[in-house]
């Protein structure tokens, strides 16, 4: 079985770095998890006045309005069938800030129909967008969001996601790259640091509903 992101990649998956090959390689076949672990160098985005807006995305993990320097982190990511037989891959990311935790989730599947890896937000799953993919010359991946959409029922002009991740040969770990930019308000979310990664075995019990965690 190939993973999703080797479905959007197609031959260009081979050219990423092996590391990367093994993490965005991962199946449900292969019934292991991901977990990374690190901090980001900095958690920037939004200006202070419409912060406190982000705080109705925050309760379904799809943005948040803390920022900082140097905050832990944790990601799982757990390959798994959901109940539409989909091959899916969950994005469980945690932000450990002094006064709260914040998440900031989402779960990428491969559509066939549309020949596209698509990414539905949040802990609900209700916003989705497709994403293109590409590999760069030092066999980073690059990700980039399409226009966005409502429970697949009509489409608007939101907030783009783009993240650039490569491994570190020097730190043994992955250098994570995320920026989300709104078409009007600008960067509404930027973080960037550094994760180390082990993979651990699962069974299906110990998947969260729709691999993601409340």
């Amino acid at each position: 079985m190939k993973s999703i992101y080797h479905q959007a990649l197609g031959e260009k998956f081979d050219q990423l770095h092996p590391e990367l090959q093994k993490k965005f390689g991962l199946t449900s076949d292969q019934k292991l998890m991901v977990l990374g672990q690190g901090r980001m160098t900095e958690i920037r985005g939004t200006p202070l006045f419409l912060r406190p807006f982000l705080n109705i995305g925050a309760k379904d993990h799809l943005i948040f309005a803390e920022r900082g320097r140097e905050v832990p982190f944790t990601m799982e990511n757990y390959a798994y069938v959901d109940e539409r037989g989909r091959e899916s891959i969950s994005y469980i990311r945690r932000f450990f800030f002094p006064y709260a935790i914040r998440g900031f989730d989402a779960v990428m599947s491969y559509d066939n129909e549309k020949q596209s890896l698509v990414d539905d937000l949040g802990k609900s799953g209700c916003l989705s967008t497709q994403m293109e993919l590409d590999v760069t010359s030092e066999g980073g991946l690059l990700m980039h969001s399409r226009e966005m959409s409502v429970a697949g029922k009509f489409s608007f002009n939101g907030p783009r996601t783009s993240l650039y991740e490569h491994y570190d040969e020097k730190q043994k770990a992955f250098q994570v790259h995320v920026h989300v930019d709104h078409p009007l308000l600008g960067t509404l979310l930027m973080y960037e640091g550094i994760v180390h990664t082990e993979f651990l075995p699962i069974t299906i019990n110990h998947i969260p509903d729709r691999g993601i965690l409340t």
